[in-house]
């Protein structure tokens, strides 16, 4: 999962595919220029520095590195033991039926989503681990799992880190509502340390980071900078050593510069080389983003509700099911990316059941009338999170039930119980 410039044995035919289909977006998208060759704000020369991709996924270079790029059927037997240790010992258990409260009493239970067909539990996660996930609450130390250098974050199911900054290095927490993800000293060159699934989301899902505003990088070296890295890679890296992804990237330079980038890396452990898509100028704030991918031909990334990148006629050569990455990476500073929540969203739309017809609920400037029982909030897999505080009117009630302010990611369904 390493950052690193663009390499394209012929830069042109890339750029002539994406200048080509990219203008053919959704409404409201605005095509990007042509293709930068390099987009770390430090390196502007023409060629451009070459970074290959470091295959981090089993953290710095170790047997259990070796023996997964040697001999695959080792890394199966690692990961049916992983499910054991994962699941029995190492991270506890979330109940995945959470509430909101609500006035007078009343909740709301969140019913799990429908395990979506495609996606896997390999390595002990469910689906529905990777759904609605807000880091609510606090993580316990981080414990190491037998027979892989990644290390569990308990109490979350179905999650584990690692990367290329090391145990010693990276750090990974979950506290007041946000995951921290940090490279704790600086390095002369690209570290990285990140959050992953142990299971597989299918490729009919849109997968969504909510991410605080990356913090300004401090450091007095001129060559700093701090990334916060959100990337779709497939399920299969650890059976084939194939280092295929996609990926959204904020860097922060030294100077305060700032760039939102796209692309995808393709290549095989060492080998893997990243290819640019789209980079703009960007200013501070939080960052929602969606990216869908079939890993074949099409990318669409929605930035803040807007679209950012859409292509349909690219070559990505990334093998379905996908696990997300939550990520940090930094160079000659320390640095944190901090996250509000991940979901992977395999259906549209908000839905409140169990409501009395003609009950009115209100949620983040959305207004929707129960029928048959239910109230539904219009939105597509790739659209923003509602935030907010529900409201809910009872017909013959002046007085609404208000919950308290929660994020609802689309494909959310959850069912209204009234108080007492």
């Amino acid at each position: 999962m390493r950052r690193s410039e663009m390499v394209d044995p012929d830069p042109t035919r890339l750029t002539h595919r994406a200048d080509r289909n990219l203008s053919e977006g959704p409404a409201a998208y605005t095509p990007p220029g042509r293709l930068t060759e390099s987009w770390d704000p430090t390196d502007d020369e023409p060629e451009g520095e070459r970074r290959p991709v470091q295959w981090n996924w089993h953290g710095r270079p170790s047997w259990g590195r070796r023996l997964v790029a040697a001999f695959p059927a080792v890394a199966i037997v690692a990961a049916l033991a992983l499910v054991v240790y994962t699941t029995s010992s190492a991270q506890g258990t979330i109940d995945h039926v959470l509430s909101v409260r609500g006035s007078g009493g009343a909740t709301l239970l969140s019913d799990a989503p429908p395990v979506a067909y495609g996606g896997s539990a390999s390595g002990g996660g469910q689906l529905t681990d990777y759904q609605n996930v807000t880091f609510s609450q606090a993580s316990g130390p981080s414990q190491a799992i037998q027979g892989s250098t990644s290390l569990a974050l308990p109490p979350y199911v179905g999650w584990e880190a690692n990367g290329s900054a090391g145990a010693a290095n990276g750090s990974v927490v979950a506290r007041r509502g946000q995951l921290h993800v940090s490279v704790r000293r600086a390095t002369q060159d690209f570290r990285g340390w990140f959050l992953t699934a142990t299971g597989t989301t299918p490729a009919s899902c849109a997968f969504q980071f909510s991410a605080a505003s990356p913090p300004p990088v401090t450091a007095p070296s001129p060559q700093a900078i701090g990334e916060l890295v959100m990337a779709v890679q497939t399920g299969d890296t650890v059976r084939t050593g194939d280092i295929d992804y996609v990926f959204v990237a904020e860097n922060v330079s030294s100077s305060g510069r700032r760039n939102l980038t796209v692309g995808y890396s393709q290549g095989h452990l060492s080998r893997a080389t990243e290819h640019l898509l789209k980079q703009a100028p960007w200013a501070p704030g939080p960052l929602q983003v969606a990216v869908q991918t079939n890993g074949d031909n099409f990318l669409s990334v929605w930035v803040d509700g807007s679209p950012f990148f859409y292509s349909h006629e690219l070559q990505l050569g990334i093998t379905p099911p996908f696990q997300p990455y939550l990520e940090v990476q930094a160079r000659q500073t320390p640095y944190t990316a901090s996250y509000n929540g991940y979901s992977s969203v395999c259906q549209r739309d908000v839905v409140v059941t169990g409501l009395p017809d003609g009950s009115t609920a209100a949620l983040d400037g959305h207004r929707a009338v129960a029928a048959d029982g239910s109230a539904v909030f219009a939105a597509a897999i790739a659209a923003a999170p509602m935030i907010g505080s529900l409201t809910v009117t009872l017909p013959g009630n002046a007085r609404p039930v208000r919950f308290a302010r929660h994020t609802y990611w689309p494909g959310a369904r959850y069912s209204f119980a009234p108080g007492t």
